[in-house]
Order: C-alpha cells, then sequence, then structure tokens
C-alpha cells in the first residue's frame, strides 16, 4: 500500500465517456433496487469480473474532499471508476488508523463511505451492512471461478488472498477453506472491511502473468459479503475484548485530541492560563487521560498474556457450500 499519497493529487480512473450504466442489464421484469438486479424473470449471471479495479499504487491522492475537510471516502474510487480525480468532493485513499478513528468517534450508523446501515442484515449477508454491531470479518465465495478453475495449491490461493486485501487495510486473520471454496478476512479496523468489501467486489484472483488473464472478463469474480459471528466462545471472548480495546483505543485519542487543542488556545491566548480558574473549554482532567492510559497498557499485556497460552483454534466459522460458489 502506497505511503506517499498526500504528497500528489488523486488520479482520474476513467474516463466519464467510459463509464457504465448503475443498472445491470435487464433479465427480468422487476428491477428491485435493495439488491441491484432484476426479477421476476431469468436471472442470468448475477456475478462478473469488473473492467475497473483500484491501484492502491497509483489512483491515491489528495482530492478537493481532503482540503474541504471530507469525513467520508468515495465509493467510485474503491471501485476503480471515479471519473473526477482530484475534483471530487470525497477522500481518495485507503483508510488508515486516523481515519478509523475519527469515523468511530463520529457515528456507527453510517458506513465509511457515507450510506446509511440498517437494523439487520440483508439475508445473503450483502450491502452495507448492520449498525447493530461491529463487524470487520469478510466472506470471500466463489475463489475457483474467479481463478478460471486454475489448479493451485491452496497455499497459493492464500498468498494470492493476502497480497490483494493487505493494501486494503492491516489484517488481523485470514482462512482459507478449501473444502467450501471460500475465504474468510478479518481486518484490524472496521472501516477496512467496508473498505475492501466494495474493492474486491466482482474481482478476479488471476494476475498478469496467468495465461488466463486475457480472457478475465468473460469469467465470474469474487463474491465478497459480510460473515456471520463464529459461535466458538473463545472466539467471542476475544472479539469482545478486541472491541474494549478499540474503545479505549478510541477515547484516548479523543482525550490527546482535547489536550491537543487546549495547548493551543492556551498558545494563541483563546483563554485564560490560570490553574485557579475554570476553563469551560477544559472537560478533560489529566488524571483521567493518565486512568485510561494505564487502563489501554494492562489490556495490551492481558491480551499477549492469552495470546502466548491460548490453545490454537480455528478463528472464524465455515459457511456450508452452494452452487453460487462453484
Amino acid at each position: 500500500m502506497s505511503t506517499s499519497w498526500k504528497d500528489r493529487s488523486a488520479k482520474v480512473q476513467v474516463k466519464e465517456t467510459d463509464l457504465p450504466s448503475s443498472i445491470p442489464p435487464q433479465t427480468g421484469l422487476v428491477f428491485n433496487i435493495w439488491y441491484n438486479k432484476w426479477s421476476q424473470g431469468q436471472s442470468g449471471q448475477t456475478r462478473f469480473v469488473s473492467p475497473f479495479r483500484l491501484d492502491t499504487n497509483v489512483h491515491p491522492g489528495i482530492t478537493l474532499g481532503d482540503r474541504q475537510g471530507a469525513e467520508f471516502f468515495c465509493l467510485y474510487f474503491a471501485k476503480g471508476m471515479c471519473c473526477l480525480g482530484k475534483k471530487c468532493r470525497y477522500m481518495h485513499h485507503v483508510p488508515e488508523d486516523e481515519d478509523a478513528l475519527r469515523l468511530a468517534a463520529k457515528t456507527d450508523v453510517l458506513d465509511c463511505f457515507g450510506r446509511e446501515k440498517f437494523a439487520f442484515y440483508r439475508d445473503d449477508m450483502g450491502g452495507v451492512g448492520s449498525f447493530r454491531k461491529r463487524n470487520r470479518t469478510l466472506y470471500v465465495g466463489g475463489i475457483n471461478a474467479a481463478l478460471a478453475n486454475r489448479s493451485l495449491k491452496s497455499v497459493q490461493i492464500e498468498t494470492r488472498l493476502r497480497v490483494l486485501f493487505s493494501n486494503l487495510g492491516e489484517l488481523d486473520k485470514l482462512r482459507f477453506v478449501e473444502s467450501k471454496n471460500c475465504a474468510f478476512i478479518k481486518f484490524k479496523r472496521q472501516c477496512n472491511a467496508e473498505f475492501a468489501k466494495e474493492v474486491i467486489s466482482n474481482q478476479t484472483l488471476l494476475i498478469p502473468s496467468d495465461k488466463q488473464w486475457g480472457d478475465r472478463l468473460q469469467m465470474t469474480g469474487l463474491m465478497v459479503k459480510w460473515a456471520n459471528d463464529d459461535p466458538d466462545p473463545r472466539a467471542q471472548k476475544a472479539e469482545e475484548e478486541e472491541q474494549k480495546q478499540e474503545s479505549i483505543n478510541l477515547m484516548t485519542h479523543l482525550l490527546e485530541k482535547h489536550k491537543k487543542e487546549l495547548r493551543s488556545e492556551l498558545s494563541t491566548g483563546l483563554i485564560d492560563n490560570n490553574p485557579t480558574k475554570k476553563s469551560p473549554s477544559r472537560i478533560f482532567s489529566n488524571e483521567l487521560l493518565e486512568k485510561l492510559r494505564k487502563r489501554k497498557v494492562c489490556v495490551n499485556e492481558k491480551s499477549e498474556k492469552r495470546q502466548r497460552i491460548a490453545p490454537q483454534k480455528k478463528p472464524l466459522v465455515d459457511y456450508p457450500s452452494s452452487p453460487e460458489d462453484e
């Protein structure tokens, strides 16, 4: 993942005249805007390989949105098809830690693209997701089809998946289930999972050195959905601890930010630097900040100790195989 995007302007990914229609070709009588597909007719092939793809080394850069304080990412940039480039009012880069903390502090109802989440997941676990729980795990299906049914070893497929997803954020776990033709990808941050879901959907696992590369657009792309909870009690407990740690990190970030703003106000003379006089800006004490720091260190130590002594376990739950995954 490129780290120099702040030193350049965002690239135009595709010309506006080359953009496709937002509605897929008609294969039925009724268009369902919720599932973005036709119904009451021949469904045909619902998955495809997109001709557009995000290049994390070339496309990211500064946009008009960055200069105007944009809070959300460009959905079309993630899909590799933004025609605005540096003129876009949304951000054009892969979510970083600072973005994740800012988004987590702002709202749980909107995803990283500013789209409204719903109370419940769709039946097929697709779509924007739910605001009732934080989900950092993606289910990736249709792997064999996305490889043009090439006969590769499990370690080779896992390597391709790791390279593909690691460019979109720090990974927590990755598990390829050969018998089910699927994989589970867990990110460190929820916003990276939201971002990666849009980036990887309908993409191929082929690489330019594969002889099938030239015919990839006639093949079937990857299916990326939200994963269900792992039923393993140990995994659920670990997830609970991770969410507590994330909350502590967020609070510490907010306290540090407030402290920095307070020092800036003092240095510019916006408030009176008098320890005996209460200031309306001083809402957090140094004692509270120190307690949070100690709590963060304690949680980190417990987590490291648990990882050293915990037995190896399967971190994620399997999905039953289905014809759609083939």
